[in-house]
């Protein structure tokens, strides 16, 4: 089967995010155009997911498509948060692979896929030996009672310059569900990859967090020199993408990527569910906007009176 080549788009890297190793991680946005031959290499199932190694122009990729009718919609949030994401360097880039389009590996011919590429290093689940092992990043609070932003991550966060980009990610993108599975780690470069963000624009996690960051300034939380520093990187973050990422280019960007995915009108994946979805998303979207810009505040006060 021929398919598109790749080739590679520069991306502009944030200035303050150009000190150490956070260079060390490259994501690079893929382009389709019809010509390569892709070559199945290995292939395996997850809880969730069908999932196979596949090699185009002698470069390996992993395909991945969700195993049941419901998680189809994931391969939008997963295309979204990578195309965030791109301009820190600390994720994997994302190709949505649309509904009804035949490709090598592709399991379901009639349901989306995605591309991706490959991070380097292994999971912190399989990294019992590392020191950042027992890294918790997950921000949710459903069985847990106000757990969200805790006093235990913003602690991990100062172990390693690039962990305060991850959670300022996350709460750009209201992902609650960074744990150890969906987190690479390379030794070799000592540096990050976030993968699998198909969690986001739920919740409004800033909401949450600022709410976390109230309590612990009413309970006279004393915060670490080392803390300050983590929690200025966090804010330098979120203060980027605020800036880089409009309401209106965001809510655009989801709708891209679902028409790419194949949710339009006339199509079986596009049901009512999938409108409320939509919906929904737009809604958190706005919403956590504003409690970000709100978070923001709350970051320097708490800065500005170390």
């Amino acid at each position: 089967m021929t398919m598109r080549s790749f080739f590679i788009m520069s991306l502009f890297i944030p200035t303050f995010l150009l000190d150490g190793k956070n260079q060390a991680t490259k994501t690079d946005m893929i382009v389709l155009d019809d010509s390569t031959i892709i070559s199945v290499i290995d292939g395996f199932e997850s809880v969730n997911s069908f999932i196979c190694y596949v090699n185009i122009d002698n470069i390996r990729y992993l395909l991945k498509q969700k195993k049941t009718p419901s998680k189809q919609f994931s391969v939008v949030r997963d295309a979204l948060a990578a195309y965030i994401a791109k301009d820190l360097k600390i994720a994997q880039s994302v190709q949505i692979i649309p509904a009804k389009k035949e490709f090598s590996g592709k399991r379901n011919k009639y349901w989306p896929a995605t591309l991706h590429s490959i991070a380097a290093g292994k999971t912190l689940w399989s990294q019992p030996e590392s020191k950042y092992y027992r890294l918790s990043l997950k921000q949710r609070g459903r069985r847990v009672l106000n757990q969200w932003l805790t006093e235990t991550i913003i602690h991990q966060i100062t172990w390693h310059k690039q962990l305060p980009i991850i959670i300022g990610l996350d709460l750009f993108l209201c992902n609650t569900d960074r744990h150890r599975g969906n987190l690479f780690y390379d030794p070799k470069t000592d540096c990050f990859c976030a993968i699998d963000m198909d969690n986001i624009y739920r919740r409004d996690l800033p909401s949450f967090a600022y709410q976390k960051l109230l309590l612990m300034i009413k309970a006279h939380k004393k915060f670490t020199k080392p803390e300050i520093k983590a929690l200025k990187r966090v804010g330098k973050t979120l203060r980027f993408l605020l800036e880089r990422y409009s309401v209106n280019h965001l809510i655009d960007k989801l709708h891209f990527f679902v028409k790419q995915a194949g949710f339009v009108p006339g199509s079986f994946l596009y049901t009512e569910k999938i409108v409320k979805k939509i919906a929904r998303h737009e809604k958190t979207i706005i919403q956590s906007r504003a409690s970000a810009y709100k978070l923001l505040s709350l970051l320097d006060t708490i800065i500005d009176d170390y």
